[in-house]
């Protein structure tokens, strides 16, 4: 032992010492020792190295634990009654004693967390619990855990769920009785991050829980301080979203509970805008587990009481005075305030509205038995309160009229565009016409106003709503026709307005999509003259047009003659297109120095070029609309944005079969060919003419060049346009790919590209310049967006292989470099701290070459194998510990890397398609260099990303990687879960991530060495997170994306010749494994699985955009059958041997829709095994007490999904197996009078015997 380690120890021996004054000696000592450089680089080796036999950090924390023990001891024996100096040196001995420890504890996680999780948990805890040590050190050591461990992620990720359930039951204990030294907001925090780990990290959590949260809401409402009330319900919020899958029917009846009470607390209490937001997300989420998708009734999947109906008024109620009063403040108040309400609120408002507007209903009263103070309660005599309410659309009507103040007017206008917009079947015909007139009249008020873009984006949902509207009457559609045309000519001024160029181009686009009006000649005028400019909306209301109606042959523009062609009438279309590329600069285009605005604005996908095109076609109309027949890229397409509980409101919405796209059986989807023909012909003098503008505006940007002032953005637009161009005319049959390849056009862009390319081989050199960085950064986002994922022929998978053509090998070579040296630079504050190297310990190999059973990858190592990013956990506004994956860890320059390397995988694998410059196998070499042994550090959070990074996107759909790189890709895979092992949120990603390679795994037999062992790489790690999974050691989001990979494995290989896991020594055929998950204890996985089961039965060949569906082997298939059908029964059957209590109700439920979802997607996907899946759901409706209407419904689906015209047909076609069958169990309780008759549509015996 070195002497620094020999004189600590002698110190901490002293600190044992008999005499209060040797041991307040020896503090200062061991102060001034944990701090001392040599004594910390011993303490760190021994602590890292893990032997026990020496001086460690662990060691010197429990000689302080001894020390503070011995103090606490003497305080508690100490006389009491003593006078106010001697209680001072107490108190500030008490706070000596606090503050060392947590000295100690920054001292010794200062460069790594050292401590062990359960040794710091365990002194925390006690400490806690002790009536006097807590009230001496509570507040100190809650601070502790909320900074020091709550914080650090290897701590988060080594607490049990144990010991995540026991700090959150003595934590809320302390909240809802505490102690006075104890700081209730500091609790209500530690609360909060508790539930966020109990979530993200364990599993099995039961609605018990959601009893403390009872609990404080009704304590809340007696107290005038709602003092860490917000981070209470914020927890609240976690656990509700994570109960409500498994617990569906438990969250809604505590809802029935609590709600009314934070309705008391929201107009009774004074309330900060932190908790009023808490509380809207809360009643948000009630709204999303009782209606999912808006469902009104029990009959389409919701789920109704009378208490919740009563709720749902008085919360209408309160929002509507809160409104009035946001607006009250905004109009009284001085300086200025933003007119509009926050968007939560107004979704919750339109969700309800939703609810509580009946066509039959206009008022109504209520009860407000919330608004009943506590003395009123306590009151023999006291009643609730009664109010009226007005509903229906007069609501929104009268309050749009009755203030022509923007705070009284906007926050309604929200409410209105929301309501429509989301849910466009509330809005009733009559309405139309009214709600019209209204909108009408309030565009032309103020037109610098701040209400005219509300205006605008409310009438752009009505006319969306109109539009899908086809049962209006006539005389309907007039008096709406004239209102839409003035409406129109409102509009149609306000296009020069660039404050709300969005809102009138996107209403002119609604109205011409929706065909409410016919479209005049003045309104193509508009994109020929100066009125306004190319924009991204102005862009897409042409689009629209182009796609609906016919573009005029030419109109009266006073454009008499131009630069390029004088004494030359131009058509209509080639003024459009002379708009778009030369906008205010067709004068002096050739001499100007500023290119258009064409190359500034960033426009959806290809919706410039494929305007061009038609522009050019003889049928422009036929043209755009052949184009938007394509379906977007995957990368391309923007679907719009759902609530982030979507998914589960699917579920729910799966789970009571009011919605079955799973029972949609998949038929082979034909390749669109290319066709010229069918009207759509090149008009060549106008093509002429687009090919000479586009010339000309890359030789302007040539001719203009300088590397010092030229945006390098600008050209990578301009080249990006023509290949655009280029790729739609390919895909028209206009020209051929040879034919483009070797046109000017082609050649410019690629000049273009190569002055692009030096600003990247201009910052190669100096990588770490920070204002070059957001410009590459956005150079790259431009580039990655020129290619395509694409497996089906499309205008945008051609644009992208000649984009790939541009590539020249020195710009990717200069990018794979910058790649290289960013991935190297460490910078510690966006990386790991160092992480304890678990191949020093010979009893914890993370993988003996040797042995590739899965559990010598995920043997339960003792703690203590990832640091955190954040080690002390000071600074950060995050509750709990931040995610390894979250952006917050990463730089600048480390976002540039990625988008890099994003931008090179998509390159190398598009390549394989493709004639290209580079050499695409040295680039994925030298990308496959970048996760070698001796580069990759996975603990660093840059390179976890990286590696995530390589697996999704290195991997190709259409043409697999070499197998020998396949094998380089998965090398690193093992080694980076086994260090994150316990961290669910990155396994959970990486399963996700890595699912891309599956289909690199069957490439036959090729290069048999190489695919077995990649095959083996990938197989132990999907074994090792089954076993983990039956063991209980994995969340459901982990589970779920395992589900995902098997799932994508039986795809791979149906008939799990080569997928077969090795786990234990024992060998599981993938098709095997995957029932198992049917009685997985999580609603959602078991659900996944079901819907999957056609895997099964299918042999699903994924060919680009098509699926080919080939039945497997009878004897597969039937095994597959008594597979599911047996594991969907055995989770039945664990729910009925289980003592009766409330969360069984959801569980039963929960389990009888997987039996009926898998029997039906059986029903669906195997004539095989039709008739036994049928025969399973009779005998469930008897065994097993599914309930007949649910049945019903399903088979009415299948019925209907197999052509019968009615359920009957369908069952009487197999009623003989089925009677057969039912009669052949020797049961005395499966007579034929016990027969489900009921499922034929017959209500009674006679009717069924007849």
């Amino acid at each position: 032992m070195s002497l620094a380690l020999n004189d600590l120890l002698i110190c901490c021996r002293q600190l044992e010492h008999d005499r209060a004054t040797e041991r307040r000696k020896e503090v200062e000592k061991f102060k001034r020792l944990i701090r001392d450089p040599e004594t910390v680089q011993h303490l760190d080796r021994h602590s890292d190295s893990k032997q026990g036999k020496y001086l460690n950090w662990d060691a010197v924390f429990r000689f302080l634990q001894k020390y503070v023990q011995k103090e606490t001891e003497c305080l508690r024996t100490a006389k009491a009654g003593v006078s106010a100096s001697t209680q001072a040196t107490r108190q500030k001995k008490m706070q000596e004693i606090s503050s060392l420890v947590k000295y100690f504890i920054k001292c010794a996680n200062k460069r790594a967390p050292r401590l062990k999780c359960q040794e710091l948990l365990s002194y925390i805890m006690d400490t806690v619990k002790d009536s006097f040590n807590g009230t001496v050190y509570g507040a100190d050591c809650s601070n502790i855990l909320l900074k020091d461990i709550l914080s650090v992620r290897k701590y988060w990720c080594e607490i049990t769920q144990q010991q995540w359930l026991e700090l959150f039951s003595v934590y809320f204990n302390l909240y809802l009785k505490p102690a006075q030294d104890i700081n209730r907001v500091l609790v209500a925090r530690i609360i909060h991050a508790v539930a966020r780990g109990c979530c993200s990290q364990t599993d099995g959590l039961n609605s018990k829980l959601l009893d403390f949260f009872s609990k404080a809401i009704h304590h809340a409402r007696q107290e005038k301080s709602s003092a860490g009330l917000n981070h209470i319900l914020a927890a609240f919020v976690i656990f509700l979203k994570t109960l409500a899958v498994n617990f569906r029917i438990c969250v809604c009846q505590l809802g029935d509970e609590v709600l009314p009470t934070l309705l008391y607390i929201w107009t009774q209490h004074r309330l900060n805008d932190c908790l009023k937001e808490v509380i809207i997300e809360l009643f948000q989420l009630q709204i999303y587990i009782r209606h999912p998708k808006g469902a009104k009734t029990q009959e389409k999947g919701a789920y109704e009481s009378n208490k919740w109906k009563s709720i749902l008024y008085n919360l209408y109620d309160l929002l509507i005075n809160e409104i009035s009063h946001i607006g009250s403040r905004g109009k009284y108040s001085s300086g200025s305030r933003n007119v509009a309400v926050k968007e939560n609120l107004i979704d919750l408002m339109a969700d309800i509205c939703h609810q509580v507007f009946n066509e039959d209903t206009r008022s109504l009263e209520i009860s407000q038995s919330y608004a009943i103070t506590q003395r009123e309660l306590n009151d023999y005599g006291a009643t609730c309160k009664k109010r009226k309410i007005e509903l229906g659309w007069d609501v929104i009507k009268d309050h749009l009229q009755k203030s022509q103040n923007d705070f009284d007017l906007v926050p309604w206008l929200q409410i209105a565009t929301q309501l429509i917009s989301k849910y466009p079947s509330s809005l009733p015909n009559y309405e139309l016409s009214p709600l019209l007139m209204i909108l009408y009249q309030l565009l032309p008020q103020q037109r610098h106003g701040e209400r005219t873009p509300y205006v605008l984006r409310c009438l752009v949902e009505l006319a969306s709503c109109q539009g899908k509207k086809s049962d209006l009457e006539s005389s309907q559609k007039s008096d709406l026709l004239k209102l839409w045309t003035k409406i129109w000519s409102i509009t149609f001024r306000g296009i020069s307005s660039e404050r709300i160029q969005a809102e009138n181009f996107g209403l002119l686009g609604a109205i011409i999509q929706g065909g409410l009006i016919e479209v005049d000649r003045e309104f193509w005028k508009s994109f020929t003259g100066s009125a306004c400019r190319p924009s991204c909306p102005a862009v897409c209301c042409l689009t629209l047009a182009l796609t609906t109606c016919v573009v005029p042959e030419t109109v009266k523009t006073g454009v008499e003659q131009n630069t390029c062609e004088v004494n030359r009438s131009f058509s209509l279309k080639e003024l459009i297109m002379k708009w778009l590329l030369f906008y205010q600069l067709e004068d002096d285009f050739e001499d100007s120095t500023e290119p258009p605005p064409v190359l500034h604005s960033n426009f959806p996908h290809l919706a410039l070029e494929k305007i061009l095109v038609s522009l050019t076609v003889k049928n422009s109309k036929a043209a755009m609309n052949f184009f938007q027949r394509v379906p977007e890229c995957e990368q391309h397409h923007k679907d719009a944005e759902e609530s982030l509980f979507s998914d589960i409101e699917e579920l729910f919405l799966q789970t009571t079969f009011d919605k079955m796209d799973f029972l949609t059986i998949v038929k082979e989807s034909p390749v669109e060919k290319l066709q010229s023909s069918g009207g759509i012909s090149v008009h060549q003098n106008l093509k002429e003419s687009l090919d000479r503008y586009l010339l000309g505006l890359s030789e302007q940007l040539l001719n203009n060049y300088s590397f010092e002032s030229t945006d390098a953005e600008t050209l990578i637009r301009c080249s990006s346009l023509v290949v655009g161009v280029l790729g739609c005319y390919c895909y028209l049959g206009a020209i051929a790919e040879e034919e483009a390849y070797k046109s000017e056009l082609f050649q410019k862009a690629k000049s273009l590209m190569q002055c692009a390319g030096e600003s990247i081989t201009v910052f190669k050199n100096k990588p770490h310049e920070e204002s070059r960085i957001v410009s590459l950064r956005n150079l790259m986002h431009l580039c990655t967006r020129c290619l395509s994922n694409c497996t089906r022929p499309s205008p945008s998978k051609i644009a992208s292989g000649f984009f790939l053509r541009l590539l020249t090998s020195k710009l990717m070579n200069d990018i794979a470099d910058i790649c290289r040296s960013l991935a190297s630079f460490s910078r510690k504050p966006f990386d790991y701290g160092e992480v304890e190297s678990v191949e020093d310990d010979p009893d914890e190999s993370l993988m003996e070459a040797e042995d590739q059973s899965s559990m010598s990858l995920f043997s339960d190592y003792p703690a203590g194998s990832v640091s955190d990013a954040n080690v002390s956990g000071e600074g950060q506004s995050t509750i709990g510990a931040m995610n390894p994956l979250a952006e917050e860890h990463l730089s600048k320059q480390d976002l540039l890397f990625l988008d890099m390397l994003k931008f090179l995988c998509m390159c190398v694998t598009a390549a394989q398609t493709s004639t290209v410059s580079f050499r695409a196998a040295d680039i994925r070499r030298r990308l496959l260099m970048l996760i070698d042994s001796s580069m990759l550090d996975p603990a660093k959070s840059l390179h976890l990303h990286m590696y995530l990074v390589l697996l999704k996107e290195l991997p190709g759909e259409e043409h697999p990687l070499p197998m020998e790189e396949v094998v380089e890709l998965l090398k690193p895979l093992s080694n980076v879960c086994s260090l994150y092992r316990r961290d669910q949120d990155v396994c959970k990603t990486v399963l996700n991530h890595v699912i891309h390679i599956v289909m690199n795994l069957c490439q036959g037999s090729m290069d048999a060495e190489n695919t077995r062992d990649a095959q083996g790489q990938f197989l132990t790690v999907i074994g090792a997170f089954w076993h983990l999974a039956k063991e209980g050691k994995c969340t459901f989001s982990v589970r779920m994306a395992l589900v995902k990979c098997l799932k994508t494995l039986l795809e791979a290989d149906p008939y799990s010749k080569w997928a077969i896991l090795n786990v234990m020594g024992k060998e599981f055929p993938v098709n095997e494994v995957f029932p198992h998950f049917l009685a997985d204890n999580h609603h959602q996985v078991s659900m996944l699985t079901a819907e999957s089961i056609n895997r099964l039965f299918q042999d699903m060949k994924h060919g680009g955009s098509s699926t080919l569906l080939k039945a497997l082997p009878l004897k597969l298939q039937q095994t597959a059958f008594e597979n599911a059908y047996s594991k969907a029964q055995e989770g039945m059957r664990e729910v009925a041997h289980r003592a009766e209590n409330a969360e069984l109700v959801d569980e039963v439920y929960n389990r009888k829709s997987v039996l009926l979802m898998t029997m039906a997607v059986i029903l669906c996907c195997s004539p095989v095994c039709e008739k036994q899946a049928l025969f399973a759901l009779c005998k469930a409706m008897k065994e097993s007490g599914l309930e007949p209407h649910l049945i019903k419904k399903v088979l009415e689906k299948v019925s209907e999904t197999f052509g019968y015209r009615h359920l009957e047909d369908f069952m009487a076609s197999h009623l003989d197996y089925l009677v057969l069958e039912w009669l052949n169990l020797q049961d005395t309780e499966h007579s034929l009078c016990s027969f489900p008759f009921i499922l034929l549509n017959y209500t009674n015996i006679e009717d069924f015997y007849r």
